[in-house]
């Protein structure tokens, strides 16, 4: 039984040393190896900055919604504005004596 262990401890150390590798020839490939390593690494540096390139994109984009949104509301509180000040000088020009509330509309509670 003590010779089963000894071989299996054996095959182990040489496996864990690179004995093994080197009776299969990889030193004679290492070039290769380090090559296909490199290329690894660039093609994972490279997906990652597409990744951080897309984010940036996503986060530009929700901006420039947000922007447009903006823009929308202030040239529609400018038209608004623009026929105010239409209304009133109308109303000037016709002597009238109507003009815009000074108080904020109140709520007329009817008691039943």
């Amino acid at each position: 039984m003590s010779g089963k262990i000894k071989d299996i401890v054996d095959k182990l150390v040489s496996y864990l040393s690179g004995d093994k590798l080197i009776e299969w020839g990889v030193d004679r490939q290492l070039g290769f190896i380090f090559y296909i390593f490199a290329i690894v690494c660039i093609s994972i540096g490279w997906s990652l900055l597409v990744e951080q390139s897309l984010v940036k994109v996503q986060k530009n984009e929700r901006e420039l919604q947000e922007l447009r949104i903006s823009y929308q509301q202030r040239t529609l509180d400018l038209v608004g504005m623009n026929n105010r000040t239409k209304i009133d000088g109308m109303l000037k020009a016709c002597d009238s004596k109507l003009h815009a509330p000074q108080d904020p509309p109140r709520r007329i509670v009817l008691d039943k």
